[in-house]
């Protein structure tokens, strides 16, 4: 199913999410030696109107690592109060960074070509790619591999698989920093681990490549077959204020779709919480929605819930039609 033919409520997608025909293709594999681990911390979830804060790599050959990249990022505007708490880089630290504009070229001359790890990955090649247009770079269109769909397809029991968890339930020691390199190393030893289990348990590669049927809720799904490995599979959805392309019904439909769940209310189950444009602009400069603040409290309890903005909830979109199902 290619992207370009979906249609949601009458509207495509590629419509109201422009081409991304040069971003890399999402790779399922539990038999690389060879490939970057990535990650970054930024100042909130939308490259629109925030900021990397932080960017880490570390390459590996053969399983080992061979070199590392990391630097601090000076932000154009102060790092929340939030923001420090969450990730740990406060404006003290960033007062003499270099630019994004400066530092993200070494960035991407340190990753090359390589194929790309990371967790929750998404968000980070986005990410990524949106800064590296906005400054008129060559496309961000590396590979990647994510281990937290690869935790969901072979831990299909567990509750939560954001990083933290997943290196509980692999028995994987816990950095005190929540900080890129930090989440690099943890990533690349949840990896490595699931390649171990996959070899001790006898999973097959197909095993984590086949799509299968799954049930939705509150709206019915138009399919009744689903990319699990999409990053709205089996995930909550709230949605909050006015979308600027979408009505919030097709949004909703959008999700069942994917073989998501949607609720009306912020909950310990939510997974996102997806803010109109306006309103995510509007709540960065003038105070949070009690939505969104609910949203943050719950997140800085360690549950696995994000705020994300309109444009953010397509990008998901887009890598969950992506794939051939």
């Amino acid at each position: 199913m290619a992207i370009s033919s979906i249609e949601i409520g009458g509207i495509s997608l590629s419509a109201v999410k422009e081409n991304r025909s040069d971003k890399g293709k999402y790779k399922i594999s539990i038999e690389e030696n060879d490939y970057t681990v990535i990650d970054i911390e930024t100042t909130g979830l939308d490259p629109n109107y925030d900021e990397i804060i932080e960017l880490g790599a570390i390459q590996y050959q053969d399983n080992k690592e061979v070199c590392r990249f990391q630097s601090l990022v000076k932000p154009t505007e102060e790092i929340p109060e939030f923001i420090e708490e969450l990730t740990g880089v406060t404006n003290e630290m960033v007062a003499e960074a270099p630019t994004l504009e400066s530092i993200l070229p070494q960035f991407l001359g340190f990753v090359g070509k390589n194929l790309l790890l990371g967790h929750n990955i998404n968000f980070d090649i986005n990410f990524i790619y949106d800064c590296a247009l906005n400054l008129e770079l060559p496309p961000f269109s590396n590979d990647y591999m994510d281990t937290m769909f690869m935790s969901r397809r072979l831990f299909k029991g567990e509750k939560t698989h954001k990083l933290s968890a997943v290196c509980l339930n692999l028995n994987i020691p816990q950095p005190e920093e929540h900080r890129a390199l930090a989440d690099c190393i943890r990533t690349h030893l949840c990896y490595q681990a699931m390649k171990q289990y996959c070899i001790n348990e006898g999973v097959s590669f197909s095993i984590l490549q086949n799509g299968w049927k799954a049930q939705a809720k509150n709206i019915t799904a138009q399919t009744d077959v689903f990319n699990e490995d999409g990053p709205v599979y089996q995930k909550v959805f709230v949605f909050t204020g006015t979308l600027d392309k979408m009505t919030r019904k097709e949004a909703m439909q959008a999700v069942v779709d994917c073989g998501g769940i949607i609720s009306d209310n912020v909950t310990k189950k939510t997974n996102y919480l997806v803010l109109g444009n306006n309103d995510y602009c509007k709540s960065i400069r003038e105070g949070k929605s009690n939505k969104q603040k609910k949203a943050e409290k719950l997140q800085l309890e360690g549950l696995d819930i994000e705020t994300i903005s309109e444009d953010v909830f397509y990008d998901m979109l887009q890598d969950s039609f992506g794939p051939e199902v």
